[in-house]
């Protein structure tokens, strides 16, 4: 008997119209057999539908009608017919819905596949992590999606390992509807914090629709996010992590510098300060200077758009005000002492302007001259209070350089020139001050105004801040503070001057009390805030706790008014700002006041704390600030500029000139010329200071080629050129000669390495 024929191979791929009529199918690419037989449509896509129509003669005709790969789950809910175009429908797009495409089960197992080896591999670029992970399928509705969220995190395993790609960033949706929410709270509570405020609303979520958000910055702004507001259960916990893994990114490209990932590294800093984790925020600043450095931040570019400029303006003055909020007055922990001589670009615009892209010129950080006929020149429209924090911030950073060295090393030619200096700082202040346009200016009708804008939270700051400038300035008088001169010399200085600065420490400190009552008065909760609010809420009952032990009855207070003042204090502290960080103010502040103004020993130095997690740095005045086991004295982290407007300061400044001028003469030195001997002696041991060393200026350049990842549309967008590095291969950029400092075989292989 003849051996059966051996049955043909069939490939395992059926055409969608064979397998609609239930019919073996050969596979064959193009068309397949049966297709071509019978004249009917052949294709191999699976979301490709099928009518099976019957004619005349019992004959069943097969016929491929095609239609939208899914529904958005928007149209689906609706049963609306849905275009299907990526990334939004015409009906989303119509009426500005969130269009979210539900992952099919055959495409989400290979897209999760994909992901688990490309965690299990690595990276081999940052962005294309990010462009990978942002351009998965969009969430469904908001609510059902954080739900299942929620559950998730309740299961999660909490061995499973942090730095998991696929744990931070897989396509799920979950993830992806906590990006978006994340997204809208931080444009709503968080983006009006000036440290924030660089990132471009309308360019940041068509970058991200587009899938080519850096996954760092993604990563990061979900973990801030997460620790000023609350995105659902165990968020938080997430969001360190989300933090976590954004940092292990950052350093394994960290030799390839980006505006991304500069953005990210401000964000992740100022949330290891929020978490009192100032060893990791100290030393990721540094690398955050780096990249600006490399970057040439510090420099107008005009070859970008409008957009772009403003955005690294922004980037840049943001990097500026964390770095004098680390330093706090110490110039050796500087990165940026001169900035009005390493920061050679214009302070920012305004929002409006930002927002819409309008192009308009501010000014620099130093305030332009008076006219010669001794008026000042008007404050620019194109100029809002980010531009204004900015400036102030730096008149409180010289401010705190100036007091720091001369509590540091109060030599007699210092002293003898403090009523004069004082003087100069202060009509400083009163300038800033006096520039201020109407509308800008404090006043209840003002603050009002401002109840239910975005721009709520710097107005209180700005003032809020020039308050605190006045403080600073005037608190070396104040004997027992950490911040004051030694009782010696204090006792040794002219009395009406040394009187007259305290009474405007006082007044400063109780009208920044009375400013936070108004906040609290208007009813609504108070804006999100950096640290700033807490610490000087903290500062403003010190000094206030001081006035009562030492003037009383000339500044008309009592026991009660005190007390109920530094509540108010409190009340700020509690209400403005969450993490670690703030939390330990508030335990301080609390303490303070339990202590009661008759305790004199609030105002003794700072020391840290023997327990907690962070451990001060180098004896940072921030770090130390933060930690205290007492509620003592300390220069204020994050100093961020604002300007108030109080009349009856101008009778304060003109009182400090005439003080400043009889001491010049004879007046301020009374009681100097018995320290002469004996600070000259000083003087002469030590040998003259050296000076500090500035920061390097290097002629740095950015890479000439032009970056086409970085460009979603043909129009203006705020991250034109964000991915375009520094070629470290040139070092005539730092002005160094190859030849003279590395041999060629060294600079071969090095930089073939680096691939750049």
């Amino acid at each position: 008997m003849p051996a059966s024929p051996r049955p043909q191979h069939r490939t395992s791929h059926t055409c969608v119209t064979c397998r609609a009529r239930k019919v073996r199918c050969d596979g064959r690419r193009g068309i397949c057999t049966n297709c071509e037989r019978l004249g009917f449509a052949c294709s191999y896509d699976e979301n490709v539908a099928i009518e099976v129509v019957d004619i005349p003669g019992g004959t069943s005709i097969s016929v491929p009608r095609r239609r939208v790969r899914q529904a958005c789950l928007s149209c689906h809910a609706k049963k609306a017919r849905c275009s299907g175009q990526m990334p939004k429908c015409d009906r989303c797009r119509v009426q500005g819905l969130d269009c979210v495409y539900r992952p099919g089960k055959r495409s989400l197992g290979t897209a999760a596949a994909a992901s688990y080896a490309a965690a299990s591999i690595g990276p081999t670029s940052a962005d294309a992590a990010g462009a990978r992970d942002s351009a998965n399928p969009r969430t469904p509705d908001e609510s059902n999606s954080l739900a299942s969220f929620d559950r998730a995190m309740s299961t999660r395993s909490t061995a499973s390992p942090v730095g998991s790609n696929l744990e931070l960033g897989c396509p799920d949706q979950n993830f992806d509807a906590l990006a978006l929410r994340a997204f809208d709270k931080f444009f709503r509570h968080i983006h009006h914090i000036p440290m924030f405020s660089f990132l471009h609303r309308a360019s940041l979520m068509e970058r991200y629709h587009a899938g080519l958000l850096d996954r760092p910055l993604l990563l990061s702004l979900i973990g801030l996010t997460s620790l000023f507001t609350d995105l659902g259960p165990g968020t938080k916990e997430y969001g360190a992590r989300c933090i976590d893994e954004a940092v292990a990114l950052i350093m394994r490209e960290f030799e390839r510098p980006s505006v991304l990932r500069l953005q990210a590294l401000i964000i992740i800093t100022k949330h290891r300060i929020l978490s009192r984790r100032f060893s990791g925020a100290f030393m990721l600043h540094a690398i955050a200077c780096r990249f600006a450095t490399a970057l040439r931040l510090s420099h107008e570019n005009p070859t970008i758009c409008f957009l772009a400029q403003e955005s690294r303006r922004r980037l840049m003055w943001s990097l500026y005000m964390v770095d004098t909020g680390i330093a706090s007055g110490q110039v050796e922990f500087a990165l940026w002492p001169e900035p009005e001589n390493q920061i050679q670009i214009q302070l920012p615009c305004n929002e409006r302007n930002f927002e819409f892209d309008l192009p308009e010129p501010t000014e620099r950080l130093r305030s332009p001259p008076t006219s010669p006929d001794g008026s000042l020149p008007p404050l620019p429209d194109a100029m809002g209070f980010l531009a204004l924090h900015v400036r102030i911030h730096w008149l409180r950073c010289r401010i705190q350089q100036y007091t720091t060295a001369l509590v540091a090393n109060p030599t007699v030619e210092a002293l003898s020139r403090l009523p004069s200096r004082c003087s100069e700082l202060a009509a400083e202040l009163e300038v800033f001050a006096a520039r201020l346009p109407l509308s800008f200016r404090w006043s209840e009708p003002n603050l009002r105004l401002r109840t239910y804008s975005p721009r709520l939270g710097i107005y209180i700051m700005t003032h809020i801040w020039w308050e605190q400038c006045h403080c600073d300035l005037y608190r070396l008088w104040l004997p027992g503070f950490r911040e004051a001169l030694p009782d010696s010399l204090i006792n040794q200085m002219n009395a009406d001057f040394v009187s007259h600065c305290r009474r405007q420490c006082y007044e400063h400190a109780r009208t920044m009390a009375d400013m936070f009552a108004q906040v609290l008065a208007l009813g609504n909760d108070i804006p999100i805030s950096d640290l700033d609010l807490p610490v000087c809420a903290y500062q403003c009952a010190r000094m206030l706790f001081h006035g009562f032990r030492n003037s009383a009855m000339e500044l008309g207070m009592t026991a009660e008014s005190v007390q109920e003042l530094a509540a108010v204090c409190l009340r700020v502290a509690k209400q403005s700002t969450a993490g670690p960080a703030s939390e330990s103010i508030q335990a301080d502040l609390e303490k303070l006041i339990a202590d009661g103004p008759f305790t004199s020993n609030n105002s003794q130095s700072i020391r840290p704390r023997t327990g907690g997690n962070a451990a001060p740095i180098l004896g940072h005045p921030i770090m130390n600030s933060i930690e205290t086991s007492t509620p003592t004295p300390t220069p204020q982290p994050p100093a961020l500029s604002h300007p108030p407007l109080v009349a009856r300061h101008q009778m304060g400044m003109a009182a400090v000139q005439a003080g400043g001028g009889g001491g010049g003469s004879g007046g301020g030195n009374a009681g100097l010329g018995s320290l002469q001997q004996q600070q000259q002696q000083q003087q002469q041991q030590q040998g003259p200071s050296p000076p500090l060393p500035s920061e390097e200026q290097s002629g740095v350049t950015q890479s000439g080629a032009e970056s086409t990842a970085t460009h979603v549309t043909t129009g203006s967008n705020a991250f034109e050129g964000a991915l375009d590095g520094f070629d470290f291969g040139n070092l005539d950029s730092f002005g160094l000669d190859p030849a003279l400092s590395f041999s060629g075989e060294l600079l071969d292989a090095g930089y073939q390495q680096m691939d750049i």
